[in-house]
């Protein structure tokens, strides 16, 4: 069984194409399910170039989901989703936003320190400005928050952190290995995130170190391009699949109105 959950279209602002482009690229590949996951809303009008407002949430977003479920409803299984951003002083208008929705599943990112946008090329040169190290200290502690904040399915792109290829010249496994500890404890599960490959760091999301920390740990896997164009869906799956047969059993995670279970690939 192969899935793609990490989709995105041109309501995020930054991606081109409509859902049903995302799923005639599933179908075409074979998948047997796609998710819809573009980025949630945030308060006050916070980041508007990279995500929907919550009017194009109701008024676009749902009922272009709603249609292509329809549409395809004998073909492919197209799950209703969301990329919601982990955003400190945030979470009780996200707590809201995703109980009132009837969501299939929840990724839950991490793509602000305070204001910084700092997985956003525009953004690059601040790390220049600071001590990458802590920069890592603080993005893992701020994942290990919100995977103890009750509010997601998966965690996304787990260690985008690394995006512009910026290392740190001290170790950092022990604040990793309390964001693993919280994402096991809570029982999320983890996406093997190809988008990666498109980036400057040239590697998938998570890493082979951390995926080996995920076998230890038992924590369960599923797929996701990341796509912001439709002949992005699927890309580098064959990649993927090996890293699932390697470090996940061979077995996905997939989702039907937050409910989960595991299924060989």
């Amino acid at each position: 069984m192969l899935v793609d959950y990490h989709t995105h279209t041109n309501l995020c602002k930054h991606a081109d194409g409509v859902a049903e482009d995302y799923v005639r690229k599933a179908l075409e590949l074979g998948f047997d399910e796609v998710g819809c996951s573009d980025h949630s809303p945030l308060p006050n009008g916070f980041d508007p170039e990279h995500r929907m407002t919550l009017d194009e949430f109701a008024q676009f977003y749902r009922p272009m989901v709603d249609d292509v479920q329809k549409k395809f409803d004998k073909k492919i299984k197209v799950r209703f989703g969301i990329e919601a951003d982990y955003l400190p002083g945030a979470e009780k208008y996200m707590k809201k936003f995703l109980e009132e929705n009837d969501f299939d599943f929840v990724i839950g990112s991490v793509h602000f320190l305070g204001d910084w946008g700092f997985d956003n090329f525009k953004n690059v040169s601040r790390y220049e400005e600071k001590d990458v190290y802590e920069v890592y200290v603080e993005y893992f502690t701020t994942l290990r928050d919100a995977a103890a904040s009750g509010m997601f399915d998966v965690v996304g792109h787990l260690d985008v952190v690394k995006v512009f290829g910026y290392r740190p010249n001290r170790d950092y496994d022990g604040v990793l290995r309390e964001a693993m500890k919280a994402i096991k404890e809570h029982d999320l599960v983890v996406e093997i995130n190809t988008a990666g490959l498109r980036k400057p760091i040239g590697e998938i999301y998570p890493s082979v170190k951390i995926l080996e920390i995920i076998k230890e740990m038992k924590i369960p896997l599923t797929l996701g391009s990341d796509s912001h164009t439709p002949g992005d869906v699927g890309r580098d799956f064959d990649l993927a699949v090996e890293l699932v047969r390697k470090y996940g059993d061979g077995r996905i995670t997939v989702f039907d109105k937050r409910q989960r279970k595991e299924v060989s690939i």
